[in-house]
């Protein structure tokens, strides 16, 4: 019986990859050369697997995470490669994305409802040079599969406005009943707290005081929950779905898969992250502290190049040039 379904298992892995084609290749080139690169790893038996066997399980899952790293364009183009490949395995999922607000819904479902597959105008429909995510065309090629197969496209996040609240004024800003439904009017237990706040530090590359930096940890709270709220909706109406959201979001641990996992306790979750190599970094299991845990916090890793080597945090360091830090 185990061979019968070894055997089914590769010929839809093999299907699965002729319809999707193979994984794109790198166009970031640091560090290519280095020795995790392309691997996939399966942090449950900590082993390496093939691209095809990685859609065969996303297949199986009601909500799949794919969590980037913004500026990277070949996360954005595994994760449209990803979608092709759910496609491709009988998959109509709702694609939800944190780089659209939800208040941008009402534009993006007039901008389909004129052009059902233009891409190109979707950045247009919902102004994106003015949100300063990297440029529209590196993350065009999700939008290219999403409409090419007729997938819906749902504005996922906290509006900018609300987000500028809640960092002002708390969970509060946010109105009472959709609180109560996301677990927001919880109080967090003290080692998600204090995870939470570790992550947020080192966002802010430890430089600013943890105190100086609770608001943040609301404001966390809040765009994953919001986050989770509209990909349960969306799931709802479509079968499955897909969240593209930068990696932090996408933590098993806690983020939104832990308030998905309490709103739809019955449904399967898969996450997954695409994560830069480092130099020297050989151990797949390494990468945890990347996310200030002590176990990789996602059920898949692909490794890829990195884009850049740039220095994201010495524009706060010269912001905060001989300012004490506290706790």
């Amino acid at each position: 019986m185990r061979r019968v379904l070894l055997l089914l298992l590769a010929v839809a892995a093999g299907s699965i990859s002729a319809a999707a084609g193979e994984p794109p290749s790198w166009r970031t080139t640091l560090s290519a050369a280095h020795p995790l690169v392309g691997k996939i790893w399966r942090a449950e038996n900590t082993a390496f697997i093939d691209a095809e066997i990685l859609i065969t399980h996303l297949a199986g899952a009601g909500f799949v995470f794919l969590g980037e790293k913004h500026d990277n364009p070949d996360h954005h183009r595994l994760q449209a490669w990803i979608l092709e490949g759910l496609v491709a395995a009988g998959k109509r999922p709702a694609v939800v994305w944190e780089m659209f607000g939800e208040d941008k819904q009402d534009a993006i479902d007039a901008h389909i409802a004129k052009s059902p597959r233009d891409s190109d105008g979707l950045g247009d429909a919902v102004d994106w040079d003015s949100t300063g995510w990297p440029a529209w065309h590196e993350y065009q090629p999700i939008g290219d599969v999403a409409l090419s197969h007729g997938l819906r496209i749902v504005g996922g996040s906290l509006p900018r406005e609300a987000v500028q609240s809640v960092g002002r004024g708390g969970l509060t800003a946010l109105p009472q009943a959709r609180r109560a439904r996301l677990g927001l009017d919880q109080p967090l237990s003290k080692s998600v707290s204090d995870a939470m706040l570790d992550v947020v530090t080192k966002a802010h590359c430890n430089i600013m005081p943890r105190a100086a930096l609770d608001p943040m940890v609301a404001v966390q709270r809040a765009r994953d929950a919001v986050l989770a709220d509209n990909l349960v909706r969306a799931k709802a109406s479509r079968g499955s779905a897909v969240l593209i959201a930068g990696a932090g979001h996408a933590r098993r641990d806690f983020a939104v898969p832990a308030t998905v996992a309490s709103l739809a306790p019955q449904a399967r979750i898969i996450t997954m992250a695409f994560i830069e190599v480092e130099d020297g970094e050989t151990d797949p299991a390494g990468y945890a502290s990347n996310f200030s845990a002590a176990t990789v916090p996602f059920d898949f890793v692909w490794f890829t190049p990195r884009a850049n080597d740039r220095d994201y945090c010495a524009s706060l360091r010269e912001r905060f040039k001989g300012h004490k830090k506290t706790r």
